[in-house]
């Protein structure tokens, strides 16, 4: 038997690897105020390698700079990827990549394209990435010295903010209200929600918008995604204004504007963004359900987010429709989609929901929960996303290993752990007879 790793292992292992080494460091004494337990170590370390957002402790009076700057490469590193990250460091220190390494990255970013455009990929995200975290940094740095931060301190703010929003990671290190207080402002509100989305959109996608002006044409992939996503932040930043506009607890009372702004950025940051402007234990119930369900849908494969992904579902819309109109393939913009991705996309949202169903069913006994808090926590937990109806600091020893399970699961997807830990199976050369049996 051979003892060389497969890709989906080489990927989990890394994973592992990372959120192991972030619990190493996060324990230091210069990485924390007073301390903190192992327990609470290990979570924040998965939460930010899974680009999640959920907290066991209260992070600006828990870790000092050096344990924020801990977090910040920890989500930088989590939200590309580890075997993206590792191949990019060594071609920036000229080393040769061989071709394992460019499977396992080709893997993790889900078999996009071949392995020589993974190799132009990995350049071209390299370069998105800093130049829109860059951006992002400025412009939040610039918002919060015009509120009155000093200029060390907004610099670092801005460059924290800009690659949690980009990795899709809802870690604040803003004192008190944490972002509540930005709410009405549209410069810090806005550019969180533009650096959200573009790192939610997914690095094929991106770099599709950066080539449109020469080639003038995008993939069937990027408009899927492009198309899906428009369609889920409408719908979230209407089910925001819809049902909380009178809500005295979140937006009744504030000024148009404000209401505004809360509704496009508490439409946007579900998708696995994780940050709030509002106090989400106040929110209505059927509020917190669409966020709930945005949260399972995510970002886009290839992205920093996470979730059953949007091309997931828009896939599965599809092959409803085509058994709605009596056809048995599935086409889309003149192509005809592999049979293949039917099989997945359907494994990949029946795989999700049994996971999620049995981390709130397992939550609810262990931690005493309400069926809403728990559907919301684990939800959540696995969408990578980082928004709590104020369950996290109050979750047992097993609440918070279960949770930070599921953020680890969350992130490197259940289909590629189930293939990481299983042995593989050579195909039978026999067939079995076929026999239909009633569906419906």
């Amino acid at each position: 038997m051979s003892r060389r790793l497969s890709t989906p292992r080489l990927i989990v292992y890394g994973f592992l690897a990372l959120m192991g080494l972030g619990t190493l460091l996060l324990k230091l004494p210069a990485a924390t105020e007073s301390g903190i337990s192992w327990v609470d170590a290990f979570f924040v370390s998965v939460s930010c390698g899974s680009v999640t957002g959920l907290s066991t402790v209260t992070i600006p009076t828990t870790f000092t700079p050096f344990g924020q700057v801990v977090m910040m490469v920890l989500v930088q590193l989590g939200g590309l990827g580890i075997m993206t990250v590792a191949t990019i460091a060594a071609l920036l220190v000229g080393q040769r990549v061989g071709f394992r390494g460019l499977l396992a990255v080709r893997e993790e970013m889900d078999n996009v394209d071949s392995l020589r455009n993974t190799l132009r990929l990995l350049g071209q995200i390299a370069a998105i990435t800093f130049a829109v975290e860059l951006v992002g940094a400025v412009v939040l740095g610039a918002g919060f010295l015009r509120r009155g931060m000093g200029l060390g301190e907004s610099a670092f703010q801005g460059l924290f903010h800009s690659i949690m929003a980009f990795c899709n990671a809802g870690f604040t290190i803003l004192p008190g209200e944490g972002l509540i207080p930005y709410a009405g402002d549209w410069v810090i509100v806005g550019t969180l929600v533009a650096v959200i989305t573009l790192g939610g959109l997914g690095f094929p996608v991106l770099v599709d918008l950066l080539r449109y002006r020469d080639d003038r044409r995008l993939s069937v992939h990027s408009k899927l995604v492009l198309i899906t996503s428009g369609v889920l932040l409408i719908i979230g930043v209407l089910s925001v204004a819809l049902m909380e506009w009178t809500n005295p607890a979140t937006l009744g009372g504030e000024t148009t504007s404000t209401r505004a702004a809360l509704s496009v950025f508490q439409g946007v940051t579900p998708r696995t963004a994780g940050f709030a402007t509002v106090n989400y234990p106040e929110m209505r119930d059927p509020t917190l359900v669409v966020q709930a369900l945005l949260m399972f849908i995510g970002t886009a494969p290839t992205s920093t987010g996470g979730g059953v992904k949007v091309t997931t579902v828009a896939l599965v819309f599809l092959i409803v429709a085509s058994q709605v109109r009596g056809q048995d393939r599935i086409t889309l913009f003149w192509r005809e989609l592999p049979r293949e991705l039917v099989a997945k996309a359907l494994a990949v949202l029946a795989l999700s929901s049994v996971l999620i169903v049995l981390g709130t069913l397992t939550i609810m006994v262990s931690d005493n929960l309400q069926l809403l808090p728990a559907l919301f926590e684990i939800t959540s937990a696995f969408g990578t996303t980082g928004l709590s109806l104020d369950v996290t600091p109050n979750l047992s020893g097993f609440g918070k290993v279960l949770v930070a399970a599921i953020m680890f699961l969350g992130r490197v997807g259940p289909i590629t752990f189930i293939i990481a830990m299983t042995a593989r199976q050579r195909a039978p050369r026999y067939k079995y007879p076929q026999e239909d049996i009633a569906i419906g």
